[in-house]
């Protein structure tokens, strides 16, 4: 380190400490009041993300059964009497070939199953049927239970016909199969006559992959709770399969009382290990938790704010034993370190300090550039989370927005010229859906167009840029082979419309694609414009090929 000469006096050498002291103590406050908040906001957005995937995955369930149960009440609704061994056993072999399309399609469908009364049954000699895939090479049919044997609580037949209404069961063993599963369970009625329930049980470890998918990190994990008692339904670090019903666990004291008081985020204390955690409710009667030590949180920004005050010490100790710049050589990177704090302070972190020299400045100055790259890296992971749509977990249109941004900064570089093609999608007649069917059904049919893009546009990044528009950047393989992936998805699209029954089990979207041209778009948002022009052509072309 260069020798400094004592030419400063000691008012300069105290106004040099006050500056250090000030900036030091703004940013240690800023980062660890940034650090808390972000750490809590992060947790947040992980349980929305589980919630999320969760709740899709149990209305991906709910939806295949529903479906079933709609068709099986149009079939009996068509019946003019039931009490007849013939014609239900007709019911019952028509119910059959429905559900077990359903059934096959639905992810961690273990079992499945029409139940009929016991008063039914008894007359037309029909008890329905059970479908079992233990071993994941397919459905085979099993010898139904004797509901009317005591030895049977079926609570999966009994609920929902007492009832009247679907419902989710929390896990249970299934009845012979001695095997953990949780079930949504339709009640099936014929002129107000009670005439059984159809219900698909999931394998419990489905519900375990969902939850380890979420991604916590750092001695963190995500747990379920039923919401009225507060039992533990799945954790990670508990084998509750070994643990008889009755015994399971309940969510821990200091939580349960934040959780059952409607607080969602909650401190607390589990095995003398204290917790920072946040909930939210689920849409079959569970809650997912997600929960790190309060430790990680604490322990991000508290080794900065350590780095920070270790090297301001150790410039302040330096200056007072002996000064080597001039007053005017100090001031000036005193003077950006202060601006770099305020800008901190004020959530700019888009700092970059060039003070270069070998010295106590340029140390703090390295530093102080490793923080903000850390925290500006740490707040941009937390800006991606919020890159989600939330209907169709695909990327939304502030991620849209950010990558046309950067294939822009590459157009303007002089070396740069991206080869790439967007696509420009809209989904036809979803207000009419909406207006006419519901938004439920829009929803559906929102959310089976962008399985297919996905599907089509496998290798590039799809993106929802409105209520029913979607995106796509081509770049690479796609880019290449975009004309043929475009007469694809209108084939696909065609076929499943061709077998849809329902209008929002149609896919009908009008699609445009332009690949960039250098010598025609000078941005790219002339080639979304040229995407959108050809999507409308395409959408008056299809209307005209229906008159």
């Amino acid at each position: 380190m260069h020798s400094i000469r004592t030419k400063i006096t000691l008012f300069n050498v105290i106004a040099v400490v006050v500056a250090i002291a000030v900036a030091t103590i703004i940013s240690a406050f800023s980062i660890a009041n940034l650090g808390h908040s972000g750490s809590a906001q992060s947790l947040r957005l992980l349980c929305e993300t589980g919630r999320n995937n969760l709740d899709y995955y149990f209305k991906s369930v709910e939806q295949s059964a529903d479906t079933v149960s709609g068709l099986i009440d149009a079939q009996l609704d068509a019946l003019p009497d039931i009490q007849t061994e013939e014609t239900f056993h007709a019911h019952i072999e028509g119910a059959r070939t429905i559900f077990k399309e359903a059934a096959e399609h639905t992810n961690g469908a273990m079992t499945y199953y029409y139940r009929i009364d016991p008063s039914i049954s008894a007359v037309t000699n029909e008890p329905g049927f059970w479908y079992v895939n233990l071993d994941g090479k397919g459905f085979k049919e099993n010898p139904v239970t004797d509901l009317s044997d005591d030895q049977y609580s079926a609570v999966w037949f009994n609920v929902p016909k007492t009832t009247g209404k679907p419902v989710w069961l929390p896990p249970y063993l299934t009845d012979n199969l001695d095997v953990y599963v949780l079930s949504y369970n339709v009640p099936v009625r014929w002129n107000d006559q009670f005439v059984g329930v159809i219900g698909i049980e999931i394998d419990y470890r489905t519900l375990g992959a969902q939850i380890k998918d979420i991604g916590v990190s750092n001695g963190g994990y995500a747990f379920i709770v039923e919401n009225e008692r507060g039992t533990i339904i799945y954790h990670p670090t508990i084998d509750l399969l070994a643990i008889p019903e009755e015994e399971r666990p309940l969510m821990p004291e200091g939580f349960r009382a934040g959780f059952f008081h409607g607080d969602h985020h909650i401190e607390y204390t589990f095995e003398g290990i204290q917790k920072h955690s946040y909930w939210l409710e689920l849409t079959n009667g569970m809650s997912i938790v997600v929960t790190i030590p309060t430790s990680v949180v604490t322990n991000t920004w508290w080794s900065v704010v350590v780095q920070i005050i270790v090297a301001a010490a150790i410039i302040i100790a330096v200056f007072a034993i002996a000064t080597a710049l001039s007053a005017r050589q100090l001031t000036k990177p005193l003077k950006a370190l202060t601006k770099a704090a305020e800008d901190i302070n004020e959530g700019n972190y888009d700092v970059e300090l060039d003070y270069k020299k070998d010295d106590e400045i340029g140390t703090l100055t390295t530093a102080m550039n490793k923080l903000v790259r850390n925290l500006g890296d740490y707040i941009n992971d937390l800006n991606s989370l919020a890159y989600a749509d939330a209907l169709t977990s695909i990327n939304n249109k502030n991620a849209f927005d950010a990558r046309v941004n950067e294939l822009q900064d590459q157009m303007n570089d002089s070396k740069g010229c991206p080869e790439f093609a967007v696509a420009i999608l809209d989904c036809d007649d979803l207000k009419k859906i909406n207006d006419s069917l519901g938004h439920d059904k829009g929803d559906i049919y929102l959310r089976n167009s962008c399985r297919l893009i996905v599907r089509i546009f496998q290798n590039s990044a799809v993106y929802r840029i409105g209520g029913d528009e979607f995106a796509v950047i081509l770049e690479k393989d796609d880019y290449a082979c975009r004309e043929r992936l475009e007469k694809l998805f209108i084939q696909r699209s065609e076929e499943i419309c061709a077998f849809a029954k329902e209008p929002w089990e149609k896919i009908c979207i009008s699609i445009g694609v332009a690949a960039y041209d250098p010598e025609i778009d000078k941005s790219v948002k002339d080639v979304i414009v040229h995407a959108d022009h050809l999507m409308y052509q395409n959408k008056r072309d299809r209307k005209k090929a229906k008159r």
